[in-house]
């Protein structure tokens, strides 16, 4: 592969602002292992004909730095590489922790994500939801996925996954008879239009999809 001229990080931060736009702020910190560089990047709404987008978006830029383990269930494709995006109405400082959090979690239990794949949320504190999946982007253009591969990776690409709340009767379902089955009878019959980007939000708590 030709050496190119900037980092893995550098690559994904183009790439960040080509969809994104220039990011209000980045917040940094590493991996599990103490060495990889962490950044959650966080980027305030935009009004213009190129960059329209009504709410916050933090997306993750370092955790695909590395393989996933994918050694322990679920095990995924270590290939797949994954950043995380979350979108919400209001700035949401929370999701900055959340992220990092949840970037660390397949380096810590030597397992893997996927898209549809449902996080359980095992704190008994009091909190927004009681689980996550993990969603190919489904508002955003196609060319967002998969990422390309000349960034200094080498011939893995990096996928874009978005985190979405899950109240306890959809965690359950979704468990119970897997992700892409809750997906396609609760959310690909929504569009892409404003009714799926309100349930998109994850600071906004919404009525049950079942």
């Amino acid at each position: 592969m030709t050496e190119r001229p900037y980092s893995s990080h550098q690559g994904r931060s183009f790439w960040f602002l080509k969809f994104f736009g220039v990011p209000a702020e980045i917040h940094e910190s590493k991996m599990e292992d103490g060495e990889t560089k962490l950044g959650v990047m966080e980027f305030a709404p935009v009004d213009n004909d190129l960059l329209a987008r009504p709410g916050w978006t933090y997306a993750t830029n370092g955790m695909s730095e590395r393989r996933m383990p994918c050694q322990e269930e679920p095990h995924g494709d270590p290939s797949f590489r994954t950043e995380l995006v979350v979108h919400t109405a209001s700035r949401a400082p929370w999701v900055v922790d959340l992220l990092a959090e949840m970037a660390r979690y397949p380096f810590v239990h030597k397992s893997g994500f996927a898209p549809n794949q449902t996080i359980p949320v095992g704190s008994s504190r009091p909190r927004l939801w009681d689980g996550y999946l993990l969603l190919i982007p489904p508002t955003e253009p196609e060319e967002i996925n998969p990422l390309a591969v000349d960034i200094g990776i080498g011939e893995d690409f990096v996928f874009h996954l978005q985190v979405i709340g899950l109240k306890r009767r959809e965690l359950g379902f979704a468990m119970e008879h897997g992700g892409p089955e809750f997906v396609e009878r609760h959310l690909a019959s929504l569009g892409t239009g404003k009714a799926l980007r309100e349930i998109l939000y994850l600071d906004r708590l919404r009525d049950s999809l079942l």
